[in-house]
């Protein structure tokens, strides 16, 4: 039996049996869906899966036509979603181990700027060579003002603007991380509180904190669920998930981080420098 949830418990699920395949995808929707570098789905038949609770706690948004995302309305994880018979279901969400591992990357033509694939898995710059079906190109947007990086939510609700350096980026492979992204990883900016504004929607975030925690929470669209910026004024930072940017901020990760937390399903791979807990 396979068990996952989302971040804060109330969505819970089960599916008996295997799952039938492991994916990463870069698209565009998926990194903005959840604030992520990448997203890892498995994929399976609904006839063996069941929510366990929270039915009434997932809300779902079209993110393309006939396509909807689901997730949870108290901490904005994404949830598995059901396309007739077939289970689309986030990893990040998963369990333990479920026995099943990624086969390839799809849409890496997609792929983040700041982001580096440091597996050997074949790459597809589209679905892949069994499937015509083409990713969904978010419109296109002008150039930046110098110095400001832009971002926003899916549903585009929610952007915001970036005016000064980012001081420090990782990914965070710590088990609240791959929860509230739902995602192998998440991958966080950190700058100066102030150098981070809202320019639509801040009435429309959702900030949900993880009750046994000093610091984590999570923000999020409250109609995609999307992760945006937080502003930490007790610390005076603002931690930017980076899927969210829109525009490439011309500089990479700095370090893995809580890589001993890390998802059986996804091994640590590259060369960036890696810590046990936070980066020292």
């Amino acid at each position: 039996m396979i068990t996952g949830s989302c971040l804060c418990g109330a969505v819970r699920y089960q599916v008996e049996g295997q799952l039938a395949r492991m994916t990463h995808c870069h698209c565009t929707m998926c990194r903005k869906a959840h604030g992520a570098a990448f997203a890892t789905y498995a994929t399976g038949g609904t006839s063996r899966f069941a929510w366990i609770s929270g039915g009434d706690a997932i809300t779902r948004f079209e993110s393309s036509p006939d396509v909807e995302r689901a997730f949870c309305r108290h901490c904005g994880a994404v949830v598995p979603s059901l396309f007739g018979d077939t289970l689309s279901l986030p990893a990040g969400n998963l369990d333990g181990d479920p026995g099943i591992r990624p086969s390839c990357h799809i849409f890496t033509a997609q792929a983040a700027p700041w982001h580096r694939i440091g597996d050997d898995l074949p790459r597809h710059d589209g679905w892949d060579y069994q499937s015509e079906r083409s990713a969904v190109e978010r419109p296109a947007q002008g150039k930046p003002a110098p110095g400001v990086l832009r971002g926003s939510c899916l549903c585009g609700a929610v952007s915001f603007e970036v005016t000064g350096p980012i001081v420090r980026a990782h990914n965070c492979f710590c088990s609240r991380c791959r929860k509230g992204r739902s995602a192998a990883h998440a991958s966080n900016a950190f700058t100066k509180m102030d150098d981070v504004s809202f320019t639509r929607g801040e009435d429309r975030i959702v900030l949900y904190r993880l009750p046994e925690a000093r610091f984590f929470s999570m923000a999020f669209c409250d109609t995609c669920g999307s992760g945006v910026p937080r502003q930490d004024p007790a610390r005076g930072i603002a931690i930017i998930p980076l899927g969210a940017l829109d525009d490439d901020p011309q500089r990479g990760i700095d370090s893995n981080i809580f890589v001993t937390s890390a998802a059986p399903w996804y091994p640590v791979c590259g060369d960036l420098p890696r810590f046990d807990g936070p980066a020292v």
